[in-house]
């Protein structure tokens, strides 16, 4: 066993946890460069605002939802097997 508590040390599987803290950490980092372009320019902050509410729009709802029960299904799991102490 490896220290991350995965039965094979797999590299994807140890990066994909931060991996998907760094992007929530670029979205909200995101602000301060959309703080100042709306503060210089308000038309064109509204139309980058307009276009990313766009893109996530666009995005299926089965797809969120697969994200949402993947991530909580993974946490209830992990936190299950650390209560019964088979994992660490």
């Amino acid at each position: 066993m490896s220290d991350t508590g995965e039965a094979q040390p797999d590299i994807w599987t140890r990066r994909a946890r931060p991996a998907f803290l760094y992007v929530i950490y670029a979205l909200l980092l995101w602000s301060i460069p959309m703080g100042l372009i709306a503060g210089i320019n308000p038309d064109m902050a509204a139309a980058i605002t307009a276009g990313m509410r766009a893109y996530l729009n666009a995005l299926p709802e089965p797809l969120y939802a697969l994200f949402g029960t993947g991530y909580l299904g993974y946490t209830a799991a992990r936190a299950w097997g650390k209560a019964r102490g088979s994992e660490r």
